[in-house]
């Protein structure tokens, strides 16, 4: 992919990662950070469409990242983003009261939902009323599809639970919970995993932070 598309794909999903909205050439030509014309930024989102990184919903003349931009975005352009010290002070406090305190915690800093995996058919599961506040819990099939998600939980961790020795991001159709969510999620120690459960449209720049964060106060 050239530079200047990479840009753009780029640009097109922090956009949406913050807003929540499609993003549309308009908006990305008034953020001056293209010294291109709207119609070559609209001939360059068609080729990203084209590409399958980007799709448009029915109802919008803007577009989305597909799990497959995310998946390059992540592995192209990931820059994890360090908690503040308040944080990092908040994390060690909760993970030595409980993991389920660190697991709620995650719940607030994050407004999605938090599991803890204790063994492949044990976990405790939080946060499901902030995932149903995200704006793509408006769309009755995503509250369908995370309703699977819940009932799944055991099957889905078992399947996770090998699959991992540091943290990753499952999402699409390599995400165990579902294709319609995203997972980040560390394996912590004695066997347990932390894992962050939400839209694709999650901030994994802060989320994957937050979980090295939570390794390293772990092995302390």
């Amino acid at each position: 992919m050239e530079s200047r598309t990479e840009k753009l794909l780029k640009e097109i999903i922090e956009l949406h990662i913050k807003t929540a909205h499609p993003v549309g050439s308009k908006i990305l030509f008034d953020g001056n950070k293209f010294e291109i014309s709207p119609a070559t930024i609209r001939n360059e989102m068609f080729e990203l469409e084209h590409l399958g990184y980007i799709s448009q919903p029915h109802t919008s003349a803007g577009r989305v990242p597909t799990a497959l931009g995310y998946r390059y975005y992540l592995d192209n352009f990931l820059s994890v983003k360090e908690p503040n010290e308040k944080e990092q002070k908040e994390l060690k406090l909760a993970y030595k009261k409980d993991i389920r305190d660190l697991a709620k915690l995650m719940v607030e800093k994050t407004s999605l939902a938090a599991i803890v995996g204790f063994a492949p058919n044990s976990f405790y599961f939080t946060g499901l009323f902030n995932l149903f506040s995200q704006p793509e819990f408006a769309d009755y099939k995503m509250i369908l599809s995370m309703s699977q998600v819940v009932d799944s939980l055991e099957k889905a961790m078992a399947d996770i639970y090998n699959r991992i020795d540091k943290p990753e991001v499952f999402l699409g159709t390599d995400n165990p919970f579902s294709p319609d969510c995203s997972v980040a999620v560390t394996p912590l120690s004695d066997d347990r995993l932390l894992a962050i459960l939400g839209p694709m449209r999650m901030d994994y720049n802060r989320i994957i932070g937050l979980l090295e964060e939570t390794i390293k106060i772990v092995k302390d």
